[in-house]
């Protein structure tokens, strides 16, 4: 007997996934939201101590639900940048800033600058949030006692950030080169494979560019952002 096969299925723009995604997690934290009102009115309708309690419970849960499935659809924004000259000095400081309140409790993060005057032409917000999610991958990934090191210094007519991390393996399938250039190929187990592919959209959408490399002893992350000339 003769079984006819499906015909292929053609690859789905990423674009059109993101919108999918986009409406869908916004329609859930519609609903979440209703559940969160709810769930007020009835502690206001209750005089139980432990039923209030509960309620409490059900609402924070509802709101990490939500915040879960916001982080996931920022993921799928298209890259709008609002750009703007800054002083990279200044940048770093807050870079620096921003890092060491996302990540208090590891000693081994260091952070060095010897820029100067340079400018460089950037969305500071988002750049920064490109370069915490590299700085996040090598703390969930660190080797005990291994250290991680971000600094910035001008050479050639580019502002480098360079991250580097002590690790004497890389143990995953994707080799390091191409990480974050496809969407859903994960770095780590569980992951959705799509905070270093936003990390990388962004940085480069800044005509910047992002090389990440492993030297035998340390893992390598490179950011190389022109410097405004104005």
């Amino acid at each position: 007997m003769n079984k006819t096969l499906p015909p292929e299925i053609a690859p789905v723009p990423f674009d059109r996934v993101s919108r999918l995604i986009r409406q869908l997690t916004h329609d859930v934290r519609n609903g979440l939201s209703a559940v969160d009102l709810e769930a007020a009115f009835i502690a206001e309708l209750v005089d139980d101590a432990e039923a209030s309690d509960e309620l409490r419970k059900l609402r924070a849960m509802v709101a990490n639900s939500a915040r879960m499935l916001r982080d996931l659809s920022q993921n799928f924004q298209e890259v709008r940048l609002h750009r703007m000259p800054w002083a990279a000095s200044i940048f770093f400081g807050e870079l620096e800033s921003r890092l060491f309140k996302q990540f208090p409790g590891v000693p081994d993060l260091h952070v060095r600058s010897e820029l100067g005057e340079e400018q460089i032409d950037i969305d500071l917000d988002q750049l920064c949030l490109a370069v915490a999610a590299l700085v996040e991958n090598a703390v969930h990934f660190r080797e005990e006692g291994g250290a991680i090191t971000l600094t910035a210094r001008a050479e050639n007519g580019e502002v480098l950030l360079e991250l580097r991390e002590a690790k004497k393996a890389v143990e995953n399938e994707i080799p390091p080169e191409e990480w974050g250039m496809e969407p859903f190929r994960s770095t780590r187990p569980g992951g959705y494979g799509l905070g270093l592919f936003r990390a990388r959209r962004v940085i480069e959408a800044h005509g910047a560019t992002l090389e990440i490399r492993h030297d035998g002893e340390y893992l390598v992350s490179c950011i190389a952002l022109p410097i405004h000339l104005g």
